[in-house]
């Protein structure tokens, strides 16, 4: 793991991965909020629901790496060797830390909402 976080462009996908999973709920926001007799959108429902599909993406995309090592060389009880578990990381990360960020941001506005009763931009 600490290979994949010296690598720039793992952070590049991660920023580009993190814009949208938080812009399009507050698209979806302000398209409901310009729409006439439309309810606001639960836009953290939304944030909290790219949190958790970037956790299932980031999880499912290095195991397929991993399995496809396994079934390429037959090797199903041994350890996997470094490297592979290095590239599976490499995989992961950046939706990992996308997730994260996303789901900070779902707890402040929850907090938000917790302390005042109501969301933020609404």
């Amino acid at each position: 793991m600490k290979i994949a976080l010296k690598k720039y462009q793992i952070y590049i996908f991660a920023a580009i991965l993190t814009l949208v999973g938080l812009g399009i709920p507050f698209i979806v926001l302000v398209i409901t909020l310009n729409v006439d007799n439309a309810q606001p959108a639960y836009y953290p429902a939304i944030l909290g629901a790219f949190a958790a599909f970037y956790l299932l993406v980031g999880f499912i995309w290095g195991d397929l790496h991993i399995v496809s090592y396994r079934r390429k060389n037959k090797n199903w009880d041994d350890q996997v060797p470094d490297g592979v578990k290095v590239e599976a990381w490499i995989r992961r990360l950046p939706f990992y830390i996308s997730c994260l960020i996303i789901f900070v941001v779902f707890m402040v506005f929850e907090i938000i909402f917790w302390v005042t009763g109501n969301y933020p931009f609404l």
